[in-house]
């Protein structure tokens, strides 16, 4: 007679865990996990031109249904942020006492959140400029390292040119260029070919962020357009 063969071996199945007494059915099987994909270095971001971003959005005496009102700025407000750590460095906040129309009207007062003793109480609008220039002197501010930004071309380009005008004196040049940040995110959305609504909220949405404060307060409109500019500048939007 022949030799006996060996029974030949089963391969080793999948080790599974002992039976539990409160096992329902459900059965586990262990297998070697794969090493995990590389993952891809995340895109540097670029170095905007400037430093400091001031995020300004002035508040000004309206009346409703009235496009022949004089403005005049009530509120002066600037979030200021640091492009190289996305953090705000400071905050300047004064109220501007108006002159032609001293007494705030009630659409105003609602719209806005500003008191008429807010106002009654507040600096003149020069006087409000040169405490600002004194928050730049304080945080290094100047021309070469600091710009403005603001949710659309209007509270640069009317509001605060027509002030200078309406107080005889020379829009400051700090003044002279800013950053259009609701321009900016315009042309972000069309390379992302996706639908915008206009306006802080449309922006805040677009990012998934809600609007925080009351909106048309000029401090928190720009806390708002502040989180905006942050979220541009991480998907490397350039601000000039």
């Amino acid at each position: 007679m022949g030799k006996r063969q060996p029974a030949p071996v089963s391969p080793k199945a999948p080790t599974q865990p002992p039976p539990d007494d409160n096992d329902c059915g459900t059965s586990f099987i262990e297998f070697e996990t794969e090493e995990p994909m590389p993952q891809s270095p995340p895109i540097p971001r670029v170095k905007q031109p400037f430093q400091y971003y001031c995020i300004f959005d002035v508040e000004a005496t309206c009346e409703e249904n009235d496009r022949e009102w004089v403005n005049e700025i009530i509120e002066f407000p600037v979030v200021l942020l640091d492009s190289t750590t996305l953090e705000t460095v400071a905050e300047f906040r004064s109220f501007v006492r108006p002159v032609f129309n001293a007494t705030l009207t009630a659409f105003c007062k609602k719209l806005t959140g500003i008191s008429q003793e807010q106002t009654d109480d507040a600096p003149l609008f020069v006087d409000v400029l040169v405490q600002f220039e004194d928050f730049m002197r304080t945080h290094g501010l100047t021309r070469d390292n600091m710009r403005f930004a603001c949710d659309g071309p209007w509270d640069i380009r009317d509001f605060v040119t027509k002030q200078c005008k309406l107080v005889g004196i020379p829009v400051p040049d700090y003044f002279h260029n800013y950053v259009n940040v609701r321009g900016l995110a315009r042309k972000y959305f069309l390379t992302k070919t996706v639908s915008f609504r206009s306006g802080l909220v449309g922006m805040l949405d677009y990012f998934g962020l809600e609007f925080i404060g009351n909106q048309h307060s000029g401090i928190d409109d720009a806390r708002n357009i502040a989180r905006i500019a942050v979220e541009l500048m991480r998907e490397n939007v350039v601000f000039i």
